[in-house]
């Protein structure tokens, strides 16, 4: 398949997204079953939990500016919302998440199951924690234990989770994070939800449900890197 036959992003009804750790630079790379060629890349400035927004490239040689992504939503590259993805298990209303604002916040939960991906103009798809190990590591006592700060050992890390976005009149997408890797499995079912609030979401599980040691140690290293003049 040559790059002018690439299928584009919106088109993919399944794809993988793999992290790329630096500190200097997070990159998150979309690409399809059986293509030669990522359809897609994820990149901004500085370690995974910098405060930052993702700028998403598409095309043959990914140089096409294709708009801004965080945790928290996603906007076109005119800076009008694509949709957002609300953190917050209901803390905060949607209206007033903004699609830029990132995980970095009070309110945000890390159990995926409690949020809420809202595409502008249309209903949310609320999150769903899906197969026994997921409900393991996700689910009241966990949410329980981070409300009130008391440490609850889970094996997150150790296996896949998967968790599915849908609504009553959308069966939305469904994600799996893949065990001891950063990671993801996708399949979108809805074939009108934007695939770039997908994205989002998956920048938000990068950022609060996805450990790594490479992950932790870039984020350290960026600590202790002097600033450039």
């Amino acid at each position: 398949m040559t790059g002018d036959q690439q299928p584009t992003l919106q088109a993919l009804t399944s794809f993988t997204a793999s992290v790329g750790y630096d500190s200097r630079q997070t990159v998150l790379t979309v690409s399809g079953p059986g293509l030669p060629q990522p359809v897609a890349q994820l990149a901004k400035v500085g370690p995974v939990r910098a405060r930052a927004a993702y700028e998403l490239f598409t095309g043959p040689a990914l140089n096409r500016p294709a708009g801004q992504v965080t945790p928290s939503g996603a906007q076109n590259t005119d800076g009008t919302a694509v949709g957002i993805v609300n953190l917050s298990a209901g803390r905060v209303a949607d209206r007033d998440i903004h699609p830029m604002s990132g995980a970095r916040h009070t309110y945000v939960v890390h159990n995926p199951a409690l949020w809420r991906v809202v595409p502008t103009g249309s209903p949310p798809l609320t999150g769903h924690a899906v197969g026994r190990a997921t409900r393991l590591c996700f689910n009241r006592l966990t949410d329980l234990s981070e409300r009130t700060g008391i440490g609850l050992w889970t094996p997150d890390f150790l296996v896949s989770l998967t968790f599915q976005f849908s609504a009553p009149d959308s069966a939305g997408f469904t994600v799996t994070r893949l065990a001891r890797r950063a990671r993801f499995e996708v399949t979108v079912a809805d074939p009108l939800l934007d695939r770039r609030l997908v994205l989002a979401c998956l920048t938000a599980m990068t950022a609060l449900i996805t450990w790594t040691a490479r992950a932790e140690l870039t984020d350290m290293t960026s600590t202790f890197r002097p600033r450039q003049q």
